[in-house]
């Protein structure tokens, strides 16, 4: 405590004599947001915390003069000498899995290192750190935490919400994106343990997008789990109830909702991520137009595949009003893909109602017609006045959709016959089998293509490798929603943008959709290569960001003019940077070496006596 007090005396005293007059001055010991002041750390401690860390990158005089010198071997390594060993060491695993905790690892240690491999490595890690292999973690999840890299905020803590996010040590959290864990991917009911999802989501905020990883936060909201295989597990580390329901998870999801925007303002942008269906509609409309809120299961998930019917014009030949869609599931996901291409028809001129018209939906008990009590039902828009079917394979046979989306998490449903269907009724048939992990897919993109003469557009939600037919390899697109939101976020982010408009998905599909070559097209997807996704992630900041001016939204001012550039400005540096405390963040000022702290005690005392 003397030490500290100490310290806080000299600096307080420098800057008097340096500036001229008292400014502010973090508390000691503090590492948060971007001002990172070295001095303040040394020794060891500045090996343990991984925004300082650089492993081996600590140049001899940054060892000497941080303390560390003797803490490390002699050898000193570039950051790129280090990411030829990750690539080593991560290759060195076949489990999945195994590579995850690697990852995961390497992100407790040394953040810039883990940020700028995963971004240089997207094709080859996003399988690894978000789907397929993150649903694999969040079902072990209990087995393999090991340190918070989130919040947890339980029911138990109601009332006093707001103080549990004041523990996390960052004031700067921009971006928050928070699951209560009843809908994991295709899993299912999976409670704290789909702590695993925002985690992999807020990664790829800052690996595609260049959102600054302390602006990031991921949050589990437990509410229990009606998992009862969970709920007997001695591993299972969240609340062991049942779920809780009703008005009083409503009361409590309030107050979460206010306790963010009361700790990190009004603009925090708040992702709501694998909410169960009963509630992802409710909340989306609830919070839409009071908060800085969107759904990415119902959003990012429509804004992908509408971009893909886009790209799929350049072989069909139609243009999407000269469609008829018929989507297996009428969930979230189903609904959210509907509703946005409904306002791509309406863009290119048909009427609202044409367009619903030219929209199916199958659930588990067939077609949506009238003759079922669907009143309720968040798909009530695209019920038809027809006979009930309830096999998938006589309704493909009677509506002979051109497209066929699938997003029931009901692995196989696409079975050989329909999919000769699909060929028989179209020259290039167009099928999505969307749901994930590829165990929960619709089809195979292997199954796809043998049973339509190679003739389908196909993608799906997880990665299938490549299929070869005769002399032609094709190379299905994945259509994930890692194309969409880490643009719209850092557009928002960056703007300050206070509500989200269905707009902005629409616009983010469109530039998508141009970013696809034809040479993308000519291997079979749909999308642009995983590697551009960074690129892609600025085309559609760019785009996003000039609808919110445009609308209204923005509250960074003065407006832009260059926007890429300004954007650009604020993306997180992934590059080590000199850890050498000759400045401070602010104001810049010299190294305050030992000599100088001493005389400055001097003149303290003299001034004293």
């Amino acid at each position: 405590m003397f030490l500290q007090s100490t310290l806080c005396r000299f600096t307080t005293k420098l800057f008097q004599s340096r500036c001229g007059t008292l400014l502010a001055i973090r508390p000691y010991h503090e590492v948060t947001g971007d001002i990172i002041t070295p001095s303040q750390v040394r020794g060891i401690d500045h090996l343990r915390d991984p925004r300082l860390n650089k492993g081996l990158a600590f140049t001899l005089e940054e060892r000497q003069t941080l303390g560390i010198h003797g803490l490390q071997p002699a050898r000193c390594k570039s950051q790129e000498e280090q990411l030829k060993l990750c690539e080593i060491s991560v290759n060195r695993y076949e489990n999945p899995l195994n590579k995850y905790l690697y990852l995961s690892d390497l992100h407790d240690r040394n953040e810039r290192l883990f940020f700028r491999f995963l971004s240089e490595n997207i094709e080859d890690l996003m399988p690894i750190v978000y789907t397929p292999t993150v649903g694999l973690a969040c079902q072990r999840f209990g087995l393999i935490y090991r340190r918070p890299h989130g919040l947890f905020v339980t029911y138990n803590d109601r009332g006093h919400v707001f103080d549990v996010i004041k523990n996390w040590p960052e004031s700067d959290v921009r971006a928050i994106c928070v699951t209560d864990g009843e809908r994991i991917l295709g899993l299912g009911d999976l409670g704290a343990n789909g702590m695993g999802i925002p985690v992999g989501k807020m990664a790829l905020y800052t690996a595609l997008a260049g959102i600054k990883p302390h602006q990031c936060l991921p949050i589990m909201v437990d509410v229990g789990t009606n998992n009862i295989n969970l709920l007997e597990d001695p591993l299972y580390i969240g609340l062991r109830q049942k779920r809780v329901v009703g008005q009083e998870y409503d009361d409590f999801i309030d107050e979460f909702m206010e306790a963010v925007v009361r700790r990190y303002g009004q603009n925090t942008l708040i992702q709501f991520e694998d909410f169960g269906n009963h509630n992802a509609f409710r909340f989306l409309e609830k919070y839409r137009n009071n908060y800085c809120t969107f759904n990415d299961d119902i959003q990012g998930t429509a804004g992908v595949a509408v971009a893909g019917f886009y790209a799929s014009q350049r072989l069909t030949q139609k243009s999407l009003q000269d469609n008829i869609f018929l989507f297996a599931g009428s969930g979230g996901a189903a609904i959210g893909i509907a509703d946005l291409t409904v306002k791509a028809m309406v863009l290119d001129g048909l009427h609202i109602e044409e367009a619903y018209n030219q929209i199916f939906m199958v659930d588990d008990q067939g077609l949506l017609t009238t003759s079922r009590n669907l009143d309720a039902h968040q798909a009530v828009k695209y019920v038809k006045d027809m006979p009930p079917m309830s096999s998938l394979a006589e309704i493909v046979g009677v509506l002979k959709p051109s497209i066929l989306i699938g997003a029931s998490a009901t692995g196989g449903i696409f079975t050989p016959e329909i999919l000769r269907m699909m060929a028989d009724n179209n020259e290039r048939p167009v099928i999505f089998a969307l749901s994930n992990p590829n165990i929960k897919a619709e089809c195979t993109a292997e199954d796809a293509y043998k049973h339509t003469d190679g003739r389908v557009i196909f993608s799906s939600g997880s990665p299938f490798p490549p299929v070869t037919m005769g002399e032609k390899t094709f190379h299905p697109g994945q259509g994930n929603n890692a194309y969409i939101f880490p643009g719209i976020a850092l557009s928002v982010i960056c703007t300050g943008t206070h509500h989200i408009p269905e707009e902005m998905f629409l616009i983010a599909a469109q530039e998508l959709a141009k970013f696809v070559q034809i040479s993308d097209i000519e291997r079979g997807s749909l999308y642009p290569p995983l590697n551009t996704i960074r690129d892609v992630s600025m085309n559609i900041a760019i785009a996003v960001t000039q609808c919110a001016y445009d609308r209204g939204l923005g509250s960074t001012y003065p407006e832009p003019q260059d926007k890429r550039k300004w954007l650009e400005s604020n993306l997180y540096n992934y590059n080590y940077e000199s850890s050498m405390p000759t400045t401070w963040a602010w104001p810049r000022m010299p190294y305050v070496k030992t000599r100088e702290l001493q005389q400055i005690s001097v003149n303290e005392k003299e001034e004293n006596n």
